[in-house]
């Protein structure tokens, strides 16, 4: 089957949220059929002639012509959903009767909005006319002419280039909009009224990301305009529609006023999505056992972009904490997966946006960039995005392209890290024997369980000895190298490109030898993670976080904050003195914070300290009263520090300050904070927010993992989850993103009770989140031997 064109023209009743729809498609094929989701099907025509149809709500069959080029059109009408957040839906905003209706067809959803051939590998052409009631705007992939007809606003859209189903976008509604048209292509802002000068920042982030990829692809970009859209109710952070994309407020919108924090992310989900315009636009995956060739290539890039734009901002450090440690985390689990996985049903191609495609598949080609360099790796992607414009590849075709621009033959390579699951953990021993010395390497498969995997993969060892940086392909269990004496230095994994972990044999030398911010950070995620998997005891870690405490690097304090909270989490009483102890040591290095990450760490320590020690927070509490005027990146570990030493009076406070913020960034962290009440009942009433709108229905993800680290409430948040669970799943049906919820949750939330939440998911079977609460269970009962 071939599909050339879908000629669209849609009439909307904005208010009832329904519309009448006509479509002609272009297609070559015998047999026609179409996904459709719950349409009403009126007259079907086929080649100029009325044809019988067969209709089940979900597939449209059209009875055949002789002719292999038809011309077919439908009359069609359908309902905008008001539940969901996917398809065509319904997007509130300051209650039920203010909304826009937005689309969001990634990865099957199309087929929800017009009858279509859903599938990434089908390209067509799309040229769509909408009609809605004057004072609404539209906005979709192209550029439009506006018109009036009889009592109706006309936008008729230009035609788009050849794109895949799954990256058409319609908007409507009351939008505002700033926009940049000094060049090509016109970058337009849209938001809801009265938040466009918000949008400024992001415009100067795409420009300057936009030119940087025409620079490094040697490709223009495609289309005369972008528009970065925000969306008020998002389940996904944001979405590459080509031309269109679409954005939860918090991804797209900051000032001065906002955090470090904030400014990086919406940099960085800005630079991903560009990323995307290139790589999953004009070239597309052909099925999406690929997927992970459009996310781990956009996530890759945007760190790439930004650190290019914003050098001050180490983005490169942020991709470790953001990007590999959650990969390596999930990947060292037995219910991960290769980053090419076999996917057909619809839930499981939704399970597939998940850390291993995103952050792993990112991971290794930063590793497999730094093995051939960064020239050779432009090159090959710059020949493998010309090669397949406006058509659709697989990942043996990127590695054709790699391996044609650096002469090395890189599939075996690349074969044992997509298709196969997990990582190498490589052990580093220094051998004696009759007075010779020899650097000895062992590579096993690291799994969190602690047990046994002989599982080998190709491995571009990189380590730096007496001060010398070298390399080798390490492609055997063991490898052995020479040496002329004991080392005075060494450290393996240099920078931390390598998805691996090490683990030495003489901590000592490690310790003492000089190390890169990403190698110190990398010595200490190793170090906790082979705590939990029993590889080491407790005085071992200790001596290593010891060490860490003591290091001037934001990235290191950073992974500090991180796991003192999670032991925290596991046991106040076993870990509290060790946390305290721990983070009072790391803070004083961040006493006059001089830049924005410097403040950045600060408020990161300070918001784990202020949870842990109930004498720092009531110092620190006391600046609630001046809230409104602190400095974006302390008004975190201020707000959090306030509701640990308070009680109702403080709820009261708090959720006044909630109602009267008007920003998405503000909003998440005064609910952050409501969060860390030590009276359950506090924690319970917070989220019930989320009855009343209050706590939007995008923001239970994250909602969940932070109620989930509150080892006071622990008890009362498992209780209402369980309450609550069909009412989440609902509003995330035909998504992956509640078992992602389970899967960041359940961890530290099921401490104590590992048996109830074991036998509460094998009873309820949510199928489209299995993988998501297997993964979650599972790390629940690692974490569990430490409490």
């Amino acid at each position: 089957m071939k599909i050339e064109r879908y000629d669209i023209s849609l009439d909307f009743d904005f208010k009832n949220l329904k519309y009448n729809g006509y479509e002609k498609i272009l297609l070559e094929t015998q047999d026609v059929k179409l996904d459709a989701m719950n349409f009403e099907i009126q007259r079907v025509k086929m080649n100029g002639a009325e044809t019988k149809f067969q209709y089940d709500g979900k597939v449209l069959k059209i009875d055949g012509v002789n002719e292999n080029k038809k011309t077919l059109e439908i009359w069609f009408s359908k309902e905008v959903e008001t539940t969901q957040l996917t398809g065509i839906y319904k997007a509130r905003y300051d209650g039920d009767d203010k909304y826009i209706i937005s689309t969001q067809f990634e990865a099957t959803h199309a087929r929800e909005f017009i009858p279509c051939v859903d599938k990434p590998e089908y390209k067509a052409v799309f040229k769509l006319d909408v009609k809605v009631d004057k004072g609404l705007k539209v906005i979709s992939n192209m550029e439009a002419k506006v018109s009036y007809v009889e009592d109706k606003v006309l936008y008729s859209f230009d035609e788009t280039p050849r794109m895949s189903t799954y990256l058409l976008y319609l908007g409507i509604g009351n939008f505002e909009e700033i926009e940049d048209n000094s060049r090509q292509p016109k970058i337009i802002v849209a938001t809801l009224p009265g938040k466009s000068c918000k949008g400024k920042f992001a415009i100067e982030v795409a420009r300057k990301t936009i030119e940087f990829y025409e620079k490094y692809f040697d490709i223009k970009y495609q289309l005369p305009k972008e528009h970065l859209i925000t969306v008020p109710e998002f389940a996904f952070g944001a979405m590459e529609n080509w031309g269109a994309i679409t954005f939860r407020e918090t991804a797209l919108l900051a000032d001065d006023n906002s955090s470090t924090q904030q400014k990086i992310r919406v940099s960085e989900v800005v630079a991903h999505e560009l990323a995307h315009q290139w790589f999953g636009d004009l070239v597309t995956m052909k099925w999406w056992d690929d997927l992970w060739l459009n996310e781990s290539f956009a996530t890759f890039m945007s760190h790439k972009a930004v650190n290019e734009t914003f050098p001050e901002w180490k983005m490169w450090e942020s991709f470790l904490t953001g990007e590999t440690a959650p990969a390596l985390m999930k990947d060292s689990l037995t219910t991960t997966h290769p980053i090419e996985a076999h996917v057909e049903s619809e839930s499981d191609i939704e399970q597939m946006f998940d850390d291993i495609s995103y952050g792993k598949g990112a991971s290794v080609l930063r590793m497999i960039e730094a093995y051939l360099g960064q020239e050779k790796f432009r090159e090959g992607i710059s020949k493998y995005l010309k090669k397949f414009s406006f058509s659709n590849a697989t990942g043996n075709d990127l590695w054709d392209s790699l391996s044609e621009a650096s002469g090395e033959n890189l599939k075996p390579i690349m074969d044992s890290w997509i298709k196969q699951e997990g990582y190498p953990l490589v052990v580093v021993q220094l051998i004696r024997n009759q007075g010779k010395f020899r650097l000895a390497l062992r590579q096993d498969r690291f799994l969190l369980n602690g047990k046994n995997d002989e599982k080998t993969y190709a491995i571009p060892i990189t380590y730096r000895l007496n001060g010398n940086n070298e390399s080798v392909l390490m492609r055997e269990r063991t490898l052995e190298k020479e040496l002329n004496a004991y080392p005075s230095q060494l450290i393996a994994n240099v920078d931390k490109t390598g998805f691996y972990r090490v683990l030495y044999e003489d901590l000592d030398l490690a310790l003492r030898t000089e190390k890169s911010s990403m190698e110190k950070w990398g010595l200490l995620n190793d170090y906790f993670h082979f705590l939990i998997a029993g590889k080491i005891d407790l005085e071992t870690y200790k001596k290593v976080l010891a060490y860490s405490a003591r290091q001037k690097s934001t990235l290191v304090s950073n992974e500090i904050a991180d796991q003192m909270r999670i032991l925290f989490a596991i046991s106040p009483s076993k870990y509290g003195d060790l946390v305290r102890d721990t983070l009072r040591e790391t803070i004083k290095l961040w006493s006059k914070p001089k830049g924005r990450l410097e403040k950045m760490a600060y408020s990161n320590v300070a918001s784990t300290l202020a949870i842990a020690d109930e004498g720092f927070s009531l110092g620190l509490a006391k600046l609630f009263d001046d809230y409104d005027k602190l400095d974006g990146d302390i008004k975190q570990p201020v707000a959090i520090a306030y509701a640990v030493t308070g009680e109702e009076d403080s709820f009261i406070n708090l959720l006044d300050k909630l109602r009267k913020s008007n920003l998405d960034e503000e909003k998440l962290r005064i609910i952050n904070s409501m969060l860390s009440f030590k009276k359950d009942f506090l924690v319970s009433l917070t989220l019930g927010l989320f009855y009343t709108g209050e706590i939007k229905k995008q923001d239970i993800v994250r909602i969940l993992t932070r109620a989930s680290s509150n080892p006071y409430s622990r008890i009362a948040v498992w209780t209402w989850l369980k309450l609550n669970i069909d009412k989440i799943r609902e509003i995330y049906k035909g998504t992956g993103i509640f078992g992602r919820v389970l899967s960041d949750s359940l961890p530290l939330l099921g401490i104590g009770i590992e048996d109830e939440v074991t036998n509460f998911f094998q009873m309820k079977q949510i199928k489209e989140a299995e993988r998501g609460i297997k993964a979650g269970i599972e790390m629940l009962h690692a974490l569990s031997k430490l409490a």
